[in-house]
């Protein structure tokens, strides 16, 4: 089995966990008859990103660094699965910690037996009762009732069945979830016990409440299928977090 990592990146710098990734990613054990190759796709960035990303890939030779004239984090994984050669697509969120060292192993058991795809439980970096909650809700009803996987939850698929429903959607925001629906067509996710480690930043950043909020206003605009370039400017509020926005 050979293990593709697509970490898609754009002025990652300021999230303070590149380094941390990239350290995490290399330093996870690979199974027995297994293989791994971390690619790294990186649209043009104005913060050293880049830099950091071509020290660490001098340094080991699993990492392969793409540069990228992607617009939104979908082409960006689309770009790193088109350079891929794994059997297996992890799709890496850019500000997500894996398991330490054991990460492989729960893919590989959990795929041994059949399955097409599945995710890692979740966990912020910051204990708060409404993140706890958050990320008990994401596992159990989004994750396992609803069959939709977040990219911070850093979803595994099985490349072929990746490649029959055209990969990574082109969209602003929420191509984890309508790429969530159309992987549903073939199985529901498996979610293993390990839990990554997402930063909770944004939540920092714009208050607990006021983000959980703005987040949830944003899903019903989803179901009322407004435009996801709108949605993602109401998220980001300019701020560039996966799509370059002119000044």
């Amino acid at each position: 089995m050979r293990l593709s990592i697509i970490l898609p990146c754009f002025n990652e710098i300021r999230h303070g966990y590149l380094d941390r990734i990239l350290t995490n990613l290399i330093a996870q054990s690979v199974p027995q008859n297994c293989e791994k190759e971390i690619i790294a796709v990186v649209s043009a960035s104005d913060d050293g990103t880049d830099l950091v990303l071509d020290e660490y890939a001098a340094r080991s030779p699993e990492i392969q660094v793409i540069r990228s004239l992607a617009k939104n984090r979908a082409q960006r994984l689309n770009d790193g699965i088109a350079a891929s050669t794994g059997d297996i697509i992890l799709l890496h969120h850019p500000a997500t910690l894996l398991p330490e060292g054991i990460a492989l192993q729960l893919i590989e058991q959990t795929l041994v037996s059949g399955n097409h795809w599945g995710a890692f439980s979740h966990s912020f970096d910051f204990t708060h009762w409404l993140l706890h909650f958050t990320s008990w809700y994401s596992d159990n009803i989004r994750v396992k009732q609803k069959g939709i996987v977040y990219l911070d939850h850093c979803p595994f698929i099985v490349r072929q069945v990746l490649a029959e429903i055209g990969n990574v959607p082109d969209l602003d925001i929420f191509e984890d979830t309508v790429l969530s629906d159309r992987l549903c067509q073939f199985s529901k996710p498996l979610l293993v016990q390990g839990k990554v480690v997402t930063s909770a930043r944004r939540f920092h950043q714009r208050g607990i409440y006021r983000h959980a909020m703005l987040n949830q206003l944003l899903k019903i605009c989803y179901h009322f299928n407004i435009d996801p370039r709108s949605l993602n400017h109401l998220y980001e509020q300019k701020a560039s977090i996966n799509v370059k926005y002119g000044d």
